[in-house]
């Protein structure tokens, strides 16, 4: 059980944080697909989905999982996220509820989680850019497993076909574990090309450190 939690834990710390506080126009969607290998010959796949249902709410879906020598672990969930009545012209807040399933094998337990985002535009000589900070907690009523995620990113977009960030997210959980991880992302996107691509590093800290290739499909419609 406390081999689950911590590789679990490492997964949903490990997310590509697209989401941030930002709402997408209605009926404009964005959808995500990420691997990640690590040191340690551990797959790590993230599938995300979001809709803009109307000009207030955005919805989606956000799927974590993980394939090891021991079997193939993970969780997912779907989500609804409006907008806050305290941004401006450069700033926006948001929340976000959401329900799912961790599942571990065959075993299944559901799960409910409750998030506050903040987002900004920022300009780094002629280069514009975004921070993003998203918290979360996560309640698991069937282990009883409380969850509290943290993530920033800072990115900053070139011009109109690629962009990096840098993201740092952190996992918590009541069982006394934690994690850490660390990861740098180029984001290209080809001339009159449907979609992007995603290549980066990433760094976990927890009961040991570990490293990580990730690769990604982005693709706004």
């Amino acid at each position: 059980m406390r081999l689950w939690v911590a590789i679990l834990c490492s997964s949903l710390a490990a997310t590509s944080a697209t989401a941030g506080a930002w709402l997408r126009d209605k009926g404009a969607g964005f959808s995500a697909t990420t691997t990640t290998l690590t040191d340690q010959l551990v797959t790590k796949n993230s599938i995300y989905f979001e809709y803009g249902l109307t000009t207030k709410t955005t919805i989606g879906l956000d799927v974590d999982m993980i394939a090891t020598g021991w079997g193939q672990i993970g969780s997912g969930r779907v989500f609804a996220r409006r907008a806050l009545p305290f941004g401006n012209d450069r700033s926006v807040w948001a929340y976000q509820i959401g329900l799912g399933a961790d599942f571990d094998g065959i075993a299944v337990t559901p799960l409910a989680r409750l998030g506050l985002s903040y987002g900004r535009g920022i300009k780094l000589g002629r280069y514009d850019g975004w921070l993003g900070v998203d918290t979360a907690l996560q309640w698991n009523f069937g282990t009883a497993l409380r969850t509290a995620k943290v993530d920033t990113i800072a990115g900053l977009k070139f011009n109109n076909r690629s962009k990096a960030m840098v993201q740092m997210f952190w996992t918590g959980t009541n069982t006394g574990y934690s994690a850490a991880t660390l990861s740098s992302s180029y984001v290209y996107t080809p001339k009159r090309g449907k979609f992007s691509y995603l290549v980066g590093v990433e760094a976990t800290q927890s009961h040991r450190t570990g490293y990580g290739i990730k690769l990604g499909l982005w693709h706004s419609f």
